[in-house]
């Protein structure tokens, strides 16, 4: 945010300087112009005091008075002595062989009308012609200095015009890049977006600018993801206690099944004790401690189940999954009329995997498949090694889906069912435990022909690598 405000005060900043300079340079160009209006009054006067030589010049021509070339002189060295102090202004328009020429002919022309007041009239014709040539050359010099004002009034008056244009320029510029920027920047909030909704928290470093905004935006998306990634662990957490609430009559069966028979085995012992013999007594206590263990594995697997400590991903075999999975759900299968068909293979590579996790994944898909097969079906597991990973396929001849709602399944909160008897949330919490394990998982399904999901995980190869 500082480095925003840093480059928002650097872009005011320049933004002022620009406009410093170029009201400087309007004034500069003003400036120039008064003085250039102030010389050509100067020139203005050396052209006139030229004229007056010449004025001068013919009256004596006309009027031999001697007085005349006096006057003559006067106004001559008045213009030389303008022409001297105008120099440096006078070598901008024209060389300073030019200038020396006139100076030159000022000199020649002063040299004629003193042999004039000599009364050398041999030299007449001369003398018209050098003060012609003054005329001009005087001349020629306004006309110059008049064209150098009118370049310099030219540019003043286009100046606005072109700091309008850059101006313009500028900000067509800025906002051309900027609008990119933004456009770049939303496309990666709808891609960040959506991949978040997906569990697809890559998507959040697929932006290329590392400006301030970028950063700040990547920096807030990632706190969510990592917000999102906490609440869905929680989630999952939860949705394995409602998971063991939607088997807690299966597990009532499972748990009443031994224990009946160790109270009958019991009260058959207690009866019978004084004349049982020892070998039948010894069968009933074997029987006894049997359908215990049976019942703690129930409640272990239970537990097991339940726990919510984070465990590091083991070799796993996916048998040993799925037959954990269907001995806390098997009996709530068979309450459905569910014929299940295990078909999966007992030598398939094991997977990095977290028992407890996969097992979470099976359950939901399991009961999800008792659901859709109201009237009983039948549930098939077949599995294989496919590409470097392990297939595992769950297929039931239920109602099926339509393409609509494939489409939707793992977004969370989508649910068919009605209102209170579905989150949504099932799906979308498997494709985050697959997509945690390093797997894939999806879905084909048609209406009436049932629904089959089907997940890839890892391998692990020889080295124990996966």
């Amino acid at each position: 945010m500082q480095a925003l405000k840093i480059k928002v005060l650097l872009m005011f900043m320049a933004y002022v300087l620009f406009m410093l300079l170029t009201m400087g340079m309007y004034w500069w160009n003003i400036d120039a112009f008064r003085e250039r209006l102030t010389i050509m009054d100067e020139f203005h006067d050396v052209l006139s005091d030229i004229l007056e030589t010449r004025r001068y010049e013919k009256n004596f021509m006309f009027y031999p008075e001697p007085n005349s070339l006096k006057e003559a002189n006067v106004y001559l060295n008045r213009a030389e002595k303008t022409l001297e102090v105008l120099h440096p202004k006078i070598l901008d328009i024209v060389s300073s062989d030019d200038y020396s020429d006139i100076i030159n002919s000022i000199s020649k022309y002063r040299n004629l009308l003193q042999a004039l007041a000599n009364g050398d009239n041999s030299v007449s014709a001369e003398t018209r012609s050098y003060g012609g040539k003054l005329v001009e050359d005087a001349q020629e010099l306004l006309r110059t200095k008049k064209e150098r004002i009118h370049s310099a009034l030219n540019r003043i008056r286009y100046l606005p015009i072109a700091v309008m244009l850059t101006v313009l320029i500028l900000i067509t510029v800025i906002y051309v890049l900027q609008a990119r920027k933004v456009l770049e920047r939303l496309k990666y909030v709808q891609r960040a977006a959506e991949g978040v909704a997906k569990g697809d928290y890559d998507a959040i470093e697929h932006i290329s600018s590392d400006d301030p905004i970028s950063v700040l935006m990547r920096s807030a998306f990632m706190n969510m993801a990592d917000e999102l990634d906490t609440r869905q662990k929680q989630l999952i957490e939860s949705r394995k206690l409602v998971s063991i609430g939607t088997l807690t009559s299966g597990i009532a069966h499972e748990l009443n099944n031994p224990l009946n028979n160790v109270s009958l085995t019991a009260d058959t012992l207690l009866e019978e004790l004084e004349e049982m013999p020892r070998e039948e007594m010894r069968e009933l206590l074997e029987d006894i401690i049997s359908e215990i263990a049976r019942a703690s594995d129930v409640v272990r697997n239970l537990l097991d189940f339940s726990r919510s400590e984070q465990r590091t991903l083991s070799p796993l075999k996916m048998s040993t999954v799925i037959n954990q999975t269907l001995k806390l759900v098997g009996n709530q299968l068979s309450l459905h009329s569910i014929n299940v068909e295990n078909r999966l293979p007992a030598n398939l590579p094991e997977v990095p995997g977290d028992l407890h996790y996969l097992e979470q994944v099976f359950i939901n898909l399991f009961m999800n498949a008792a659901q859709a097969m109201n009237d009983g079906g039948t549930l098939k597991i077949t599995g294989k090694e496919e590409n470097e990973t392990v297939r595992i396929d769950v297929a039931d001849n239920g109602c099926g889906m339509d393409k609509e709602t494939l489409n939707r399944i793992f977004d969370p909160f989508f649910t068919t069912k009605p209102v209170g008897q579905g989150t949504g949330l099932g799906l979308s919490i498997i494709h985050g435990i697959i997509k945690k394990h390093g797997g894939t998982i999806y879905a084909e399904s048609e209406p009436g022909k049932g629904t089959t999901f089907t997940i890839h995980l890892p391998r692990i190869n020889g080295s124990g690598e996966s």
